[in-house]
């Protein structure tokens, strides 16, 4: 054994040197939140949580042409159709995997 490994076996180095590790951990502040009392701040990039929009008059806004079922990378949209009377075609189904 080294002069320089007997001193810091003497010494209990390691010990005191984990235990200054635990107290400069102990002082920070935590990095976890109470989630439902308290909210960590929105990113400026987040867009809202994804939903099927209306019209005033109650009317959806999806006209069914299922572009966002595609592009979805998570493939979490899964839209069902068919067409009205009048020709144009509305969502009968309209579903998002929030899992």
């Amino acid at each position: 054994m080294s002069i320089a490994q007997t001193i810091k076996a003497f010494t209990l180095y390691e010990f005191v040197k984990a235990h200054a590790l635990t107290l400069k951990y102990l002082f920070k502040p935590k990095a976890t939140i109470n989630y439902p009392f308290e909210k960590n701040p929105l990113s400026p990039r987040f867009r809202g949580e994804h939903a099927l929009r209306r019209y005033p008059n109650g009317e959806e806004r999806c006209i069914a042409c299922k572009l966002c079922e595609a592009v979805c990378p998570a493939q979490a949209i899964t839209i069902e159709s068919e067409p009205r009377a009048d020709g144009s075609r509305r969502t009968t189904r309209y579903d998002i995997d929030m899992t």
